[in-house]
């Protein structure tokens, strides 16, 4: 039976991922992975029923696929991308989570991606479908914010530099913490203030527990991180997958994308105070 951690990724898969889709560009590409999409997101989860190997493989290859035809609509639109800081956000959105699609494949295979063990492997593919996609599109959505959007612009330059940190030294993995850490609390700062602009009760309720949420997700996040740097486990991986995953999930990812509508994607370009 999945676990919480595979539960976390299928929401991803049946929730955040669709949500998202509705914000990004229209691409031939983006047409086809938004029908993909209920077939992909069936298959990755009778993926999690069968024992690891090729067959939990193959069926979770459909979401990758998924993936790469986001990733191809960033290549297709690369050339207009540099407009706006809301189009290097959602440019970011859509070449995020390939990265995430490769490691659940590979997390269904049972292969030890670049020599990480699970969950670590797991956990990649569910970070690069909440907050390496889900924040970007946030951050573009609440672009009359300027903290937003600058620390939407973080949040990409903190993603590769955490995976790098992984790869190639612990020092830059908690540079890239920090960064990631301090450009989500950021653009959370910036959805509470662009909350108060909003006319429907709903979507501010629903911005503003997104961001309390996504505050405390990255306390836990800090707090996990210092204690792994300095050999002290004060918060365990399982722990953080109930708390941080929850919390950044549920409470940021899910709600903040419910808070807006399709058509707000064209409201948010001109850039207001914070």
């Amino acid at each position: 039976m999945p676990g919480l951690m595979e539960l976390l990724f299928l929401l991803a898969a049946w929730a955040i991922v669709p949500l998202g889709l509705r914000f990004l560009p229209d691409a031939g590409p983006t047409r086809l992975a938004r029908r993909l999409q209920p077939v992909a997101a069936a298959l990755a989860t009778v993926s999690f029923f069968v024992p690891k190997g090729p067959l939990a493989a193959g069926l979770a290859v459909p979401w990758l696929v998924l993936d790469g035809l986001l990733a191809l609509t960033a290549l297709l639109v690369l050339k207009f991308a540099w407009r706006s800081a809301r189009d290097v956000l959602l440019l970011a959105a859509m070449g995020f989570p390939i990265v995430g699609g490769v490691h659940l494949v590979a997390s269904r295979l049972g292969h030890p991606l670049a020599g990480f063990p699970e969950p670590i492997v797991l956990l990649t593919a569910i970070h690069f479908h909440y907050t390496a996609f889900s924040a970007p599109i946030l951050a573009s959505l609440a672009g009359r914010s300027r903290l937003a959007l600058i620390s939407g612009l973080g949040i990409v330059g903190g993603t590769p530099l955490l995976a790098a940190g992984f790869l190639f030294s612990p020092i830059l993995k908690v540079v890239g913490v920090g960064v990631l850490c301090a450009a989500v609390t950021g653009l959370a700062l910036g959805q509470l203030a662009r909350a108060n602009g909003l006319t429907e009760r709903r979507a501010r309720i629903l911005l503003t527990l997104s961001s309390l949420a996504v505050i405390a997700g990255m306390a836990l996040a800090a707090v996990y991180e210092h204690g792994f740097y300095t050999g002290r486990t004060w918060i365990s991986i399982p722990r953080m997958a109930w708390t941080h995953g929850i919390l950044n999930g549920v409470g940021f990812s899910l709600l903040g994308l419910l808070a807006w509508r399709p058509a707000d994607v064209h409201r948010s370009d001109a850039p207001a105070g914070a």
